[in-house]
């Protein structure tokens, strides 16, 4: 396969499975922003079915050659991949690999480092000098380990169409996401409140069933500092707590982080979400701001990713 040269930029999307295959927050932006570049009149090639087709995403054979269980960087498991071979113009071709990626796979000039979440130092050191990063967000805790200037890059769909406040009289209880940040002491903690387990949402219908859920629950609680449930959860009419407590070695914040700095670290949770129970009384006095401040952060995402056409236009053609 011979990649495009029609003036306009080649993306490649180092994504190599769909939702059905691999549900995560990952994998969903690395779909949304194939989309998005495509959308903008790009050529984009992707390595397995779109989840947002588009005319301009293209698809490269891949397939898996080694599993590797006990191995990853953020999961349990690694592996190592084929794919058809392709050619390219190195002027207008660029590479975007999330933070887990270690070398250069497609062996492109040009090459974005994506942290989607924290980067492991080792993988760090397989990325090149001339790298660039981009960011999801301002999160401090994600450039901990970069040596770089980064810059934002934010795809999110906050499927608006789909999380809507059913105002339902007979709202009550409390549910919840047991995460990879869950606190030792959380499964206990949970039980005691009769809370409902959402871990199987992937399973009962991903996205509605969430809203469902949403609509049905008075609290929603989550040990997953950087989550994409707590906004929509509030979009839902949910009163929304994201955990902050001392058992939770692997969260992305120290426990003495106030929630004023949670939220300016974080302003999609800017209202609408308490961080920590104490903070509870926020989250109520704020909720029925969430809507228009998840619009306009829509909005801002979006520039975002227009921000990153125009770095990459001038790098390739000036």
């Amino acid at each position: 396969m011979e990649l495009r040269n029609n003036g306009k930029i080649n993306f490649i999307v180092n994504i190599h499975y769909n939702l059905t295959q691999s549900f995560t927050g990952g994998c969903v932006a690395m779909h949304y922003l194939a989309y998005l570049l495509a959308k903008e009149g790009h050529n984009v090639y992707i390595f397995c079915k779109p989840e947002y087709p588009h005319e301009n995403i293209h698809v490269i054979k891949s397939w898996r050659t080694q599993r590797m269980v006990g191995e990853g960087i953020n999961s349990d498991e690694a592996e190592t991949r084929s794919w058809e071979s392709f050619s390219y113009q190195h002027s207008n071709t660029v590479a975007i690999y999330d933070q887990d990626i270690y070398g250069n796979w497609f062996g492109t000039h040009n090459v974005v480092r994506w942290l989607l979440y924290n980067a492991d130092e080792k993988v760090i050191g397989g990325w090149g000098k001339n790298d660039f990063c981009f960011s999801y967000g301002e999160h401090e805790n994600l450039l901990s380990n970069i040596n770089k200037e980064s810059k934002s890059l934010i795809a999110m769909n906050f499927y608006l169409d789909v999380f809507k406040n059913e105002n339902r009289k007979d709202r009550g209880g409390f549910c919840h996401i047991l995460h990879k940040h869950t606190s030792t002491e959380a499964k206990l903690f949970v039980n005691e409140l009769n809370s409902t387990n959402l871990g199987r949402w992937n399973d009962l219908g991903c996205h509605l069933y969430m809203a469902e859920e949403f609509n049905k629950h008075e609290y929603f609680l989550t040990y997953d500092q950087l989550s994409f449930w707590p906004q929509v959860a509030a979009l839902c009419g949910c009163k929304v707590i994201v955990m902050n407590v001392k058992d939770n070695p692997k969260a992305y914040y120290d426990y003495n982080t106030t929630p004023e700095e949670y939220r300016l670290d974080n302003p999609l949770k800017k209202y609408g979400v308490a961080f920590g129970f104490g903070d509870l009384q926020h989250a109520i006095n704020t909720q029925h701001l969430v809507e228009d401040h998840l619009k306009e952060m829509d909005k801002q995402n979006l520039e975002t990713v227009k921000n990153f056409i125009k770095f990459w236009e001038n790098k390739c053609y000036g």
